[in-house]
């Protein structure tokens, strides 16, 4: 059986772990353990991620595969068939950071950022940023007191709200109105910017929260409406 990929334990998870296990190991396997490409991961261990991924996130196809291990006649070749049958998301597609589905983004102006087709959040991740005069005209141009619509999950039925006070190329501080605990990773949305980030701290106030985060992609708006990426 060694020869045959276990998604499970690709996944490190147990063959019986909910979804938001799956989806969390996964966002941790990806980003806190650097395997993306984007964060200096390699190309084929993050593809083989995205595979287990891809069956496993997906109640068919978990079924399947979960009938499949269980037959006596689970081989590497039957194993093969399988993969090759199902509908899998090919390695260039972007993981989103917030709903990690490893989907193809919406289609997308040319020159604007990609956002997921999925929970529409910007999919440009913010690795190294270069400082651009560009970058930094734009965060001059983000009003002081942002009003602001958080996400904790996707789907999610209403935002939680907030209000922006500090903002940076690498992250900001605002108020709100939910308590966000750390290393939980947000969708936030905004007339000036949107961007999921990952909460460094948060703390009670007589009014409600103070958070801070960092964040993981941003893209401003233009004059339009429309938004246009941070440079990485």
């Amino acid at each position: 059986m060694k020869n045959r990929r276990n998604y499970y334990r690709i996944l490190h998870v147990q063959p019986d772990a909910p979804q938001e296990v799956i989806r969390s190991s996964y966002r941790t396997i990806m980003h806190k353990m650097r395997v993306h490409p984007d964060l200096g991961g390699d190309a084929e261990a993050a593809a083989l991620v995205n595979e287990a991924y891809s069956v496993l996130s997906d109640d068919k196809n978990r079924s399947d595969y979960d009938r499949l291990r269980a037959s006596s006649g689970w081989t590497r070749a039957a194993n093969d068939d399988f993969r090759q049958a199902l509908a899998l998301t090919p390695p260039a597609a972007t993981p989103c950071l917030f709903c990690s589905t490893p989907a193809a983004p919406r289609e997308h102006e040319a020159g604007l950022t990609a956002f997921c087709g999925h929970c529409d959040s910007p999919l440009a991740q913010v690795s190294t940023l270069d400082g651009e005069e560009t970058d930094r005209r734009a965060i001059d141009r983000v009003p002081k007191k942002l009003h602001m619509m958080i996400w904790t999950s996707w789907p999610q039925l209403l935002p939680y709200t907030g209000s922006g006070d500090d903002i940076s190329l690498t992250g900001m501080h605002f108020n709100a109105t939910t308590y966000l605990a750390v290393e939980q990773v947000i969708k936030i949305d905004t007339p000036a910017l949107k961007s999921v980030a990952e909460v460094v701290r948060c703390q009670p106030t007589a009014s409600g929260w103070e958070a801070g985060v960092k964040f993981l992609s941003l893209c401003f708006a233009r004059s339009r409406g429309s938004f246009v990426e941070v440079r990485a």
